[in-house]
């Protein structure tokens, strides 16, 4: 058995900032399963919206960090990007079935329709569709029944995203006398890119913390007696910038890019992945209302390729990785379970997504393209290389052809590192390993 205590935050503020402060409690054991509830927006203006399909609710926050007083545990950094990362590493059965319902996101695809096949010929009429059952990721409005707007919250597990609590068996009060969870918002341009209606106007929801603790004083004792440290693996995070290309009309522009990458010199990598968002909001805002990605994914470029090279070696054989579908086996390869649907990772195909996609996720078409690194190695220099072939404007001349794939890219890399804390009589020891 264990006992539940509910936890509002010590200091809220919509839009801003939510954290928590976490007391000693009756035993001063509490597991790891904390989680958080009510993460979400509220729309004070009439009308039901969606949630970004990609990030749920998840995606109006920037970053989570756990403290000890003043003392950073572990956080992870721009996590309305990593969470888009995290919901597409899961199986398709498990974003329908579970995450839908917990992280008002809308992954996870099933075929539906028909094919006709008469004396006339044959029309296609099956699509992937995210419809079947058309369930997870709406945000009511403000004249919506009060019996729905509850429902605009999500619930997170925070061992999820932060290897400190996940592995934590459990954590002793003794040692981290003064733990405090900090959540910040996304700023509130960014906030807004969150649900589609980019005329609503948003408040973040009020969070809640659940937290279980061990309700047997003997046992806790000692756990606590016992308690040495704990090694985990961290989410470290990088930022490197390719610039916009002016690639001229009908014009196809070969366009490279490195740069030393200084966020992880010294750290031991297991893994990274990078992802390509986007800087220019019309490529993702159409007529008031936000994409069903937004600028949450990571949008294939055409004939992208990459290379890292790590301590002076290359990590691919050759001079780039390269092919849309080699990329897709790193991604699995490396990372495990995805979720990428058909055409997800693919450049340009403007249009052709009427061929074997549901309307209202045509607009997700090359929207889902990452490139992965396996290092198992501390880095002492980080180069990465990167190509793609910029494309210009139409014919036609139209400013906004083709602007996905020449506009400037934030490259944001994450890389799984590995630290330790370690409890001594002056304090806590925390070290990369």
């Amino acid at each position: 058995m264990s006992s539940l205590t509910y936890l509002d935050p010590s200091f809220d503020s919509s839009g801003l900032r939510a954290e928590f402060r976490v007391p000693i409690g009756a035993s001063g054991i509490y597991k790891n399963d904390m989680r958080i509830l009510n993460v979400g927006v509220a729309k004070t203006n009439n009308g039901n919206s969606v949630y970004n399909k990609l990030t749920g609710g998840y995606g109006i926050i920037r970053s989570i960090e756990i403290f000890n007083g003043a003392q950073l545990l572990d956080q992870v950094q721009e996590f309305g990007i990593y969470t888009g990362i995290k919901n597409l590493l899961n199986s398709n059965h498990d974003n329908m079935s579970v995450n839908r319902s917990l992280r008002h996101n809308k992954l996870g695809y099933v075929a539906a329709g028909d094919n006709d096949v008469t004396d006339a010929g044959y029309t296609a009429g099956v699509f992937i569709s995210a419809n079947a059952p058309d369930l997870g990721n709406i945000v009511y409005g403000n004249d919506a029944p009060l019996v729905n707007k509850p429902e605009n919250g999500t619930w997170l597990d925070l061992s999820d995203c932060l290897g400190f609590l996940r592995s934590s068996p459990y954590i002793p009060m003794n040692v981290y006398s003064d733990l405090r969870i900090v959540i910040t918002y996304a700023r509130a341009t960014q906030l807004g890119y969150m649900i589609r209606d980019q005329n609503a106007t948003l408040n973040t929801l009020r969070p809640l913390l659940v937290c279980e603790s061990e309700p047997d004083m003997d046992i806790a004792e000692k756990l606590m007696n016992a308690y040495q440290g704990v090694s985990f693996e961290s989410v470290e995070h990088d930022v490197i910038v390719m610039p916009a290309n002016g690639a001229g009309a009908d014009q196809i522009n070969t366009q490279e890019t490195s740069a030393i990458v200084k966020g992880f010199n010294n750290k031991y990598i297991s893994k990274m992945i990078v992802v390509h968002t986007p800087t220019v909001a019309t490529t993702w805002v159409s007529g008031g209302n936000a994409s069903s990605f937004a600028n949450s994914g990571s949008v294939a470029q055409l004939d992208w390729k990459y290379q890292a090279r790590i301590n002076g070696q290359n990590v691919f054989p050759g001079s780039y990785k390269e092919g849309a579908m080699r990329r897709l086996g790193c991604l699995t390869d490396i990372w495990g379970d995805q979720n990428v649907a058909f055409g997800q990772n693919w450049a340009g195909a403007s249009g052709g997504g009427d061929k074997f996609m549901e309307a209202d996720i045509r607009d997700t078409i090359g929207q889902a393209s990452y490139d992965s690194i396996r290092l198992d190695d501390i880095v002492s220099e980080f180069k990465l290389s990167l190509q793609r072939g910029a494309v210009g404007k139409g014919p036609a001349g139209n400013a906004t052809d083709n602007e996905n794939l020449r506009q400037q890219l934030n490259l944001n890399i994450y890389g799984i590192s590995r630290k330790q804390i370690i409890p001594t009589d002056t304090g806590l020891v925390i070290r990369y390993v």
